[in-house]
């Protein structure tokens, strides 16, 4: 039973890094598909375009290659930094909500907060080090 549930919770973050590893080169290289995909207005040059897909990649490439390695290494200190980055995000969807009248978007907040504790559940059964 403990085996089973040691690689049961290794597929959400193998999944996350997946789609994280997707999302990062889907903005590299279609950056007007991706500002969609989080609900920016597409910024055609500039500043703005260099800033949103710097800042896109940058974010999704660091999860994904953070659960890679936590998951390779199997060491549970890889899983800490997509836990805050998902953590943060939420938490910054609730400042905006709450200081800055924005709307709420549960569909984008509830699985940042799912993702966050399906990957606490994830450290938690990695040991600190590698073997």
């Amino acid at each position: 039973m403990a085996k089973v549930l040691s690689l049961a919770v290794r597929v959400p973050p193998l999944l996350l890094c997946i789609l994280f590893g997707f999302l990062g080169i889907r903005s590299m290289t279609n950056p007007d598909r991706a500002a969609t995909f989080f609900g920016y207005a597409f910024p055609n040059t500039g500043l703005g375009l260099s800033s949103f897909v710097g800042h896109s990649v940058s974010w999704a490439l660091t999860i994904a290659l953070c659960l890679a390695l936590g998951l390779i290494r199997k060491e549970r200190s890889w899983f800490y930094s997509a836990m805050m980055l998902f953590g943060f995000f939420a938490l910054g969807r609730i400042a905006a909500t709450l200081f800055h009248g924005a709307p709420v978007h549960p569909e984008r907040l509830l699985p940042e907060l799912a993702f966050t504790g399906l990957l606490y559940l994830a450290a938690r059964q990695t040991p600190h080090t590698s073997r």
